[in-house]
């Protein structure tokens, strides 16, 4: 496949499969997108709907990493990432472990992980690319492991082999690479516009009123010299955010950090970005980023 050179096929994957044939002098012979995973609180119906809080929910967003792949057979893995071009590594898949630079070490886990259970033993040339900064507060780890396992596997299959069904993935990935489960089952088994409970039952995003489909806005505070200032000042902008018509603020990942996720009705996202620039810059901070979210699909193969 040669998605370098497909006009129909997205930038960043085209850029991608060109890293991989300028690294590895060939071409890529599958490429997976993977997208980033939150959690989300959404707020509770209005009293008297019948319907109750949903809690513990998450989602695939619509911002991606992405892997490409072709097979060796010396059961080494070389890997590569176009944001740490200087670090490549060659790895055992099976025997002792190599040592991973710190990018590589969730994928490498993963497919020692999957080698363990015979799928992709003989090796693989692997090449990644995350479209979104770590600053913007998204974990990177889930789906830069799930976009190396599927592109993985889909070797083995397209090799004659039988593949792990997703489910299956999933429960070699809890037991072999410690990770959010909530967000790895996100990445495999998300749909575009619907939530996913811990239980494997999808419900939509709808708004508490029952109005339109709400606006995700990620906010994420810029660091200060002082933790302490950092923090006031982001609890501020989210009381703010709340004063300005947004419905819910929760974290995106496990624990609490310098993002937070606002929901809102869509008439409301330029006046919450408002009151939450001007809260930081109150609190003498640089005004935070902001990334829109939606709620996307799960990863897929690409070529």
């Amino acid at each position: 496949m040669d998605l370098a050179h497909r006009a129909t096929a997205a930038p960043l994957l085209r850029l991608l499969a060109h890293g991989f044939a300028t690294a590895y002098h060939r071409l890529p012979e599958a490429v997976w997108r993977a997208p980033y995973a939150f959690r989300l609180t959404a707020p509770a119906a209005p009293p008297g709907t019948g319907t109750a809080p949903r809690t513990g929910w998450v989602a695939a967003a619509n911002w991606h990493v992405a892997a490409a792949v072709a097979p060796r057979e010396d059961g080494m893995l070389r890997c590569g990432s176009l944001q740490h071009p200087a670090e490549t590594a060659e790895l055992p898949l099976t025997g002792p472990a190599g040592r991973a630079p710190g990018w590589a070490a969730r994928p490498y886990a993963a497919l020692r992980t999957l080698a363990a259970a015979g799928i992709g033993r003989d090796g693989a040339d692997l090449q990644l690319d995350a479209t979104l900064p770590d600053a913007v507060g998204l974990s990177v780890a889930e789906p830069l492991e799930c976009a190396a396992a599927l592109a993985v596997t889909s070797l083995h299959a397209d090799g004659g082999g039988c593949p792990p069904t997703r489910a299956q993935l999933a429960r070699l990935l809890t037991t072999g690479v410690p990770g959010d489960d909530a967000l790895r089952r996100a990445v495999l088994f998300a749909r575009t516009g619907r939530l996913l409970a811990a239980d494997g039952s999808h419900q939509p995003l709808r708004a508490p009123d029952g109005g339109p489909e709400p606006s995700l806005l990620l906010v994420t505070a810029r660091r200060s010299g002082d933790p302490t200032v950092t923090a006031t000042g982001l609890a501020t902008a989210v009381h703010d955010a709340l004063c300005a018509g947004a419905w819910s603020a929760s974290w995106p990942g496990r624990r609490p950090g310098r993002s937070v996720l606002l929901m809102m009705p869509p008439d409301r996202r330029a006046a919450v970005r408002a009151a939450v620039a001007d809260a930081c810059r109150r609190c003498e901070l640089p005004v935070p980023r902001f990334l829109r979210l939606a709620v996307a699909d799960a990863a897929r193969r690409e070529d």
